[in-house]
C-alpha cells in the first residue's frame, strides 16, 4: 500500500470533471420542472455527505504510485457507458423515463456506471481513503435510485 499525500490531485480533479461534464448539461439543459423534482430538501443524508467526502479525498490526496493500468481501462470503459445512457436520455427528447429507465440488465446505469468508474480510478490513483468513502456513497446512491425507480413504476 502506498502513501497518500496531502496535496492536489490533477488526475483526481480531471476524474471527477469526467464525470460531472453529463451532470453540467442536465443542469443546463433539462426541463426546469424535472430540476425542481430532482432538488432534494435536506442535503444532510450519508448519500451526500459521503460524496462530498469522497470528492474531497479524491482531489486533496495523492498517492506517490499508481494502480494498475487495468483499472484505468475498465474505468474508462464505465465512463463511456455513462456517457451513452446520459446520451440515450438527450437523444429521446430528455424524457424523464430515461434517468432511471435501465439499459440491457443494469437497474439503474445513471447511479452503477459511475460509480464503478469512480472505485476503479480510486484503485488506479491508489487511493484508498476516497475508495472507502466511494464504496459508501455507491452504496446510498445506488440504493436511493433503485428506490427511486421502484416508487415510479408504482405510481404507473
Amino acid at each position: 500500500m502506498s502513501t497518500l499525500s496531502l496535496a492536489i490531485s490533477i488526475p483526481g480533479i480531471i476524474i471527477f470533471l469526467a464525470a460531472m461534464l453529463p451532470n453540467f448539461a442536465y443542469m443546463i439543459l433539462a426541463p426546469q420542472e424535472q430540476i425542481e423534482k430532482d432538488r432534494k430538501k435536506s442535503h444532510m443524508n450519508a448519500e451526500d455527505l459521503s460524496r462530498d467526502f469522497f470528492t474531497f479525498f479524491l482531489v486533496a490526496f495523492v498517492s506517490e504510485t499508481k494502480g494498475n493500468i487495468i483499472y484505468l481501462i475498465l474505468a474508462l470503459v464505465f465512463l463511456a457507458l455513462y456517457y451513452f445512457s446520459w446520451f440515450r436520455y438527450f437523444k429521446n427528447g430528455k424524457d424523464e423515463k430515461y434517468l432511471l429507465s435501465p439499459l440491457g440488465f443494469i437497474p439503474v446505469p445513471l447511479a452503477i456506471f459511475p460509480n464503478a468508474y469512480f472505485v476503479l480510478s480510486c484503485l488506479y490513483l491508489n487511493n484508498m481513503l476516497a475508495l472507502g468513502l466511494c464504496l459508501i456513497f455507491a452504496f446510498f446512491h445506488i440504493k436511493s435510485a433503485i428506490n427511486e425507480s421502484k416508487r415510479k413504476q408504482n405510481e404507473k
